[in-house]
């Protein structure tokens, strides 16, 4: 599968934890790469033996936000947050609830007519789901758990950019894929290679804890998305779409695996961009770097636009390049 077409492919899928539509597509590439493993987490791993005992993990997070169904309320289905989602975004926000067969729904609100305060945004216990069933209709086949998603497919922009759902972090999974694609063209890799894509990341950084601590590797590097340029977006959190990667710089990443990516990256005139944070990265880079006694890790971010909702922007290019330095960097690992 082609790049594009992976990431379309792995966004359109759902993935909200619990469901397993993004592990399928992913597994389909990651058994022509590797040994493929399954966690209790609900995250698959690849394992690539290289030529040497020496490991680098690459991380990308495949969950993404969704809610829960909480709720049956009457003719309407209440539900919470499986993840930091934008609750402006949801008035009116078509879902698939995923019951005993997907159903389709739409959020009502108050209208603003009769709403007191014409300003605010309605919380999330304000809203239902309406999904044109009666309440005895709606319990055979919804029930109280069932995961609900955004009912949003992937679309084409100009200038190489592609809107979806779930870009958050399936742009990230598919360039780790497409990394380890590029390494194997020149065959057996120097190093093993252990190609996580973890779960429960939205829910705090759950699954890369475990699958570091599962393959305690000589060093990790977590691929994730951050903020895209946008007017009200502060130039120096943010990254513009389309001029590459952004090599993270933060206390608890590595600075000498941050240098040695800075310099493949102009040694390869591969676009990058850097962004520093002050403390922790909010990446699954933050829990990695603390397990067991401690793993050199590094943190490469895809710019994105509209971040944690249906429809999240990314370019084509910045993952085609995250996934060309990724493969420059395995290539002179343990070197």
């Amino acid at each position: 599968m082609e790049l594009k077409e992976l990431i379309i492919a792995l966004s359109d899928a759902n993935g909200v934890t619990g469901l397993s539509g993004a592990i399928k597509v992913a597994e389909t590439e990651l058994q022509k790469l590797g040994r493929v493993e399954h966690d209790h987490m609900g995250g698959i791993t690849a394992i690539i033996e290289g030529n040497s005992d020496y490991t680098i993990m690459l991380d990308a997070h495949i969950d993404e936000i969704g809610m829960i169904v909480t709720e049956i309320d009457g003719d309407f289905i209440r539900v919470s947050k499986c993840g930091g989602i934008d609750t402006r975004v949801l008035i009116s926000q078509e879902v698939v609830i995923h019951g005993k067969e997907d159903i389709f729904g739409v959020f009502c609100s108050v209208p603003p007519h009769i709403k007191s305060d014409k300003n605010t945004v309605p919380e999330l216990n304000e809203m239902a789901i309406d999904v044109g069933l009666k309440h005895d209709q709606i319990i055979e086949t919804i029930s109280v758990g069932n995961r609900v998603s955004f009912k949003q497919n992937s679309v084409e922009l100009a200038n190489s950019r592609l809107t979806g759902k779930s870009l958050d972090n399936r742009a990230g999974c598919a360039a780790v894929i497409e990394a380890v694609k590029l390494v194997l063209k020149n065959g057996k890799p120097n190093c093993n290679i252990i190609l996580s894509l973890s779960a429960q990341e939205e829910l705090g950084l759950r699954g890369a804890r475990t699958s570091a601590f599962k393959y305690s590797p000589n060093e990790a590097i977590v691929v994730d998305v951050s903020f895209g340029a946008y007017p009200g977006v502060p130039k120096h959190q943010s990254g513009n779409l389309g001029n590459g990667p952004m090599i993270g710089i933060s206390p608890i990443t590595d600075r000498y695996m941050t240098a040695k990516l800075r310099d493949l990256a102009d040694e390869n005139n591969i676009n990058y961009q850097c962004e520093v944070c002050g403390g922790t990265t909010g990446t699954n880079a933050d829990v990695i770097s603390i397990t067991k006694s401690g793993i050199p890790t590094a943190l490469i971010s895809i710019p994105l636009l509209n971040m944690h909702t249906p429809t999240e922007v990314i370019s084509v290019t910045d993952v085609e390049n995250t996934a060309k330095l990724i493969a420059e960097y395995i290539r002179k690992a343990g070197k």
